[in-house]
């Protein structure tokens, strides 16, 4: 019993769901800017390059994006409970900014043992932004070295990061929205 329990509690620390959840004019405890605890480049830096497959086997790279388009990373996993709940918001921000030039890329964390449920998870979810596969954490070594999920990384037009958010509590996707609403300017 009492492993069972130190299993459940690193499983929900892993996922973020420590925090407490957020309202109104208070700051998000999620909120991680300029920390580099979560993620190697703090922000403010200039975001760094770098290439994945998506799921349907296609090449991305960031630097086709970077210094043009406002970018959202998000960092998730298919055995990650808060990432799936925050999916909807998620879609509904990249649908209703797409058109604005928004580009969000939903990074899978998945390892080489699971990486094969990533596609059918995401088409289960009805993902509308990119897919792209992280199985060996190239990508989360940049970004995301503690490999927290959800984590996500906002990035400005001018390729700078200005924000990190760790884990999802309902209510973070407000901050999320006013946050990718300021890098829309």
């Amino acid at each position: 019993m009492r492993i069972s329990l130190i299993v459940l509690a690193v499983a929900v620390a892993a996922c973020g769901e420590d925090n407490a959840s957020s309202s109104g004019g208070v700051k998000n405890p999620n909120d991680v800017s300029g920390s580099s605890s979560s993620g190697s480049s703090p922000t403010g830096a200039t975001a760094s390059d770098f290439t994945a497959r998506d799921v349907d086997g296609k090449t991305v790279k960031l630097s086709a994006y970077l210094g043009k388009n406002p970018i959202v990373l998000d960092f998730w996993a298919t055995w990650c409970q808060p990432c799936v709940q925050e999916f909807p918001h998620l879609i509904k921000l990249y649908d209703a900014n797409k058109g604005k030039g928004l580009v969000v890329l939903g990074i899978a964390m998945d390892g080489p043992e699971s990486v094969a449920n990533v596609a059918p998870f995401a088409r289960r979810q009805q993902l509308t932004f990119p897919v792209l596969l992280d199985d060996d954490s190239h990508v989360a070594a940049i970004y995301n070295p503690k490999k927290s999920a959800p984590l996500t990384v906002l990035i400005d037009r001018k390729g700078r990061i200005t924000k990190i958010r760790e884990g999802y509590n309902p209510g973070d996707e407000d901050f999320l929205a006013q946050d990718v609403a300021k890098i829309l300017e």
